[in-house]
């Protein structure tokens, strides 16, 4: 985690992060939740330094079901548009 300026706070198993922890990136953003495999994985939250929190079902690593919480929201972010766009950007896997 050295070289990628983030933070693990948590159990391991087999070498690879798992269980119940709290993993702090370089951008302020913390996870707080269920890891496996080395991935957000189960129950989990993102903490942003803004204030803002995406509650989460992840799987190996992806959002399969969430919703954000951001005290800064205007009026226009609420649209529902706003809300579809973020749920789409949280399902998208990558086809590589």
């Amino acid at each position: 985690m050295e070289y990628t300026g983030s933070q693990y706070i948590g159990e391991y198993v087999d070498g690879r992060m798992e269980g119940e922890a709290e993993y702090l990136l370089p951008t302020e953003t913390k996870y707080v939740g269920e890891m496996k495999d080395g991935m957000f994985h189960g129950q989990g939250t993102l903490y942003f330094s803004n204030g803002s929190r995406y509650d989460a079902i992840w799987e190996k690593g992806l959002a399969v079901k969430g919703s954000l919480k951001s005290p800064i929201w205007t009026r226009l972010e609420k649209s529902r548009k706003a809300v579809t766009i973020v749920e789409m950007a949280s399902m998208t896997r990558s086809q590589g």
